[in-house]
């Protein structure tokens, strides 16, 4: 290869240059560094490539990552790594409020959650009247700067889920936020939605 880039540099020269031919002291001069020559060109070639979160290669992304100031997890999955990190100016738009968290928490784990702040939570009949699950009996003063999150599945998240969730939810909420209450639904009969016998209804008590 070094000697098939040497012909290529050779080739490019002016005719005076190549007047001895590739027995010539040019060629062999040209020999000695045409390997390091074409590694930086490859490279240079290659620039667009490493700047593209969908196709640089993966020990790259979190040096992309520090160019917008996003923290990855590395153990977390690449493409959604990728996804991330192309997402992270947009994401930093609405960081701290209600869509940010339940974008970012959607683009890593696929389950958009339900932000209800406190003076959401009354009791309205037909859209928010089950008693502890977004209705409850309280003092709203204490509930200043609070919220709570609610996910709904099809399955049953794990423990490790759940936490994954959490973390998310804490990074991205306001330092002078606090959340007051996790609540994980698993959606079973509904019908038209989740209603197929064995794959996301089940019979139990």
């Amino acid at each position: 290869m070094p000697r098939m880039y040497a012909d290529h540099l050779f080739e490019s020269l002016p005719a005076t240059f190549q007047g001895e031919g590739k027995e010539g002291f040019t060629y062999r001069f040209l020999c000695l560094f045409a390997e390091v020559i074409e590694e930086a060109e490859d490279m240079v070639y290659g620039y667009d490539i490493l700047m593209n979160p969908n196709k640089s290669r993966i020990e790259f992304l979190p040096w992309l990552a520090s160019w917008v100031a996003l923290e990855i997890d590395e153990n977390w999955p690449v493409e959604k790594q990728r996804e991330l990190i192309n997402s992270a100016i947009e994401l930093y738009k609405w960081r701290g409020t209600i869509k940010g968290i339940e974008t970012f928490v959607e683009i890593y784990t696929g389950l958009k959650p339900v932000i209800v702040e406190p003076f959401e939570s009354g009791w309205r009949i037909g859209a928010r009247s089950t008693l502890g699950v977004n209705t409850k009996i309280h003092d709203p003063i204490g509930d200043v700067h609070c919220f709570s999150v609610i996910v709904m599945t099809a399955e049953e998240l794990s423990a490790q889920q759940k936490q994954l969730v959490m973390g998310i939810v804490e990074i991205q909420k306001p330092a002078h936020t606090k959340v007051i209450h996790y609540e994980w639904f698993t959606i079973f009969w509904r019908i038209g939605i989740n209603s197929t016998i064995g794959v996301d209804t089940k019979v139990g008590g």
